[in-house]
């Protein structure tokens, strides 16, 4: 099962866009709404996590946080991404 750490969810949000049960057979999902306390804790509390779903720009995604996260695989900031969307949409009108 992947471990994926949704960050930055401040607004307690991303369960509306996302069933995260229902992808509990696949994947099992915790939300980090709160900020860590400095760069250790944030290595500390996402050692596990093989995806970070980051949903704002609030956690600093340094160089050292990535190269010390040993099982990540998978980065992706959603902000990123639903530009991309918005603008693939903009194209084909």
């Amino acid at each position: 099962m992947l471990k994926v750490a949704i960050l930055d969810d401040y607004q307690n949000v991303a369960q509306q866009f996302v069933d995260l049960e229902k992808l509990s057979g696949k994947y099992e999902f915790k939300v980090f709404s709160e900020p860590f306390a400095d760069e250790a804790d944030t290595l500390e509390q996402l050692a596990d996590f093989e995806a970070l779903l980051i949903m704002r720009e609030r956690t600093p995604m340094t160089k050292n946080i990535i190269d010390n996260l040993n099982k990540l695989k998978l980065q992706a900031v959603l902000e990123i991404i639903q530009l991309i969307l918005k603008l693939q949409k903009k194209e084909k009108l």
